[in-house]
């Protein structure tokens, strides 16, 4: 794949090739983001050049104010994959560091010109800041770029029920349980993926077995029960999940943990500890909830299913 961790490692694998470079955090790659790769591509068809995004692992508020950096929705390889997936030739994912938090906004050009010569162009969010101290903003940039010969392109925010979509409002959905927003804010459904462990067999004793994902999110969506499908290599199946700390099976849980139950009956050879599956979820059935006895809780998930298949004759 075309990821490279330095500008520079990237502009000598580039050589005379021009490059239209659309640079952010891109967490999520949202529909705010589409919109600004969407113009970084066409920008780059005019132009005969590569579309490439430029953005970081971490966030740079890891490096800015430790400790109150916000969780991210994704980690750094499927953001890189997400973003070649919608277009872009290749992707520099830097760290964030001392170097690029001292350059001055009027410097920032020539840092990226120093690393790609053949840069034809820039592609940001209107929202867009840069620089030491984070001086520089979208029309800084856009004012600099006429300077100094760089065509830069300004895209306004995408609006969804009269809110910018952003990264932000994103988290919080998720964390409120709120999935389907989520998902149309995303403009694709929210994909948990992780390797299946081994686990208890505490479902398989109530007559739901569960494969039990590995999988601990930044971004955590909200404790509770979901309707979605979950696919391993070609094959895919509709389920049930809960996402949380299980508290009628498990009261002393520390971690949560994603259980999944399909809707049809797998394949054991196919469906077993070790293997790499991937769930989107489609909707929030109800709140993670202790139950009184684990028939209640049995009672409870057969209901789950039920709203679960609702969903699946929708799909």
């Amino acid at each position: 794949m075309e990821i490279f961790s330095t500008i520079k490692e990237f502009g000598d694998s580039q050589k005379q090739t021009p490059v239209i470079l659309s640079i952010g955090m891109f967490d999520g790659v949202h529909l705010g983001h589409q919109v600004v790769l969407q113009e970084t591509i066409e920008e780059a068809a005019k132009k005969n050049a590569s579309p490439v995004a430029f953005t970081f692992p971490e966030h740079p508020g890891s490096f800015l104010r430790p400790g109150k950096e916000p969780p991210l929705l994704m980690d750094a390889e499927s953001k890189a994959v997400t973003l070649l997936r919608r277009g872009m030739k290749a992707v520099i994912i830097r760290s964030f560091d001392a170097k690029l938090s001292n350059i001055e906004a009027k410097d920032f050009i020539p840092f990226l010109l120093e690393g790609i010569p053949s840069l034809a162009g820039i592609c940001v969010g209107q929202n867009f800041r840069f620089g030491k101290k984070r001086v520089g903003d979208s029309q800084f940039l856009l004012d600099e770029g006429k300077r100094r010969g760089i065509a830069v392109h300004i895209i306004h925010s995408k609006i969804l029920g009269e809110q910018p979509v952003s990264s932000s409002r994103i988290r919080l959905a998720l964390m409120n349980g709120n999935i389907e927003d989520v998902n149309q804010m995303l403009g694709y459904p929210y994909e948990i993926s992780g390797m299946v462990k081994p686990g208890k067999a505490l479902g398989r004793s109530i007559g739901f077995p569960t494969l039990n994902v590995d999988w601990n999110p930044e971004a955590k969506p909200a404790y509770g029960v979901y309707a979605g499908s979950v696919k391993s290599e070609d094959q895919k199946v509709f389920a049930v999940a809960n996402y949380g700390l299980r508290p009628t099976m498990e009261s002393k849980a520390l971690t949560p943990k994603l259980e999944v139950h399909a809707l049809d009956q797998l394949d054991p050879g196919r469906w077993m500890s070790g293997i790499e599956i991937s769930m989107k979820l489609l909707k929030f059935i109800r709140p993670e909830k202790k139950f009184e006895s684990v028939e209640q809780l049995t009672e409870q998930i057969a209901k789950d299913k039920l709203v679960a298949e609702e969903v699946r004759a929708l799909k």
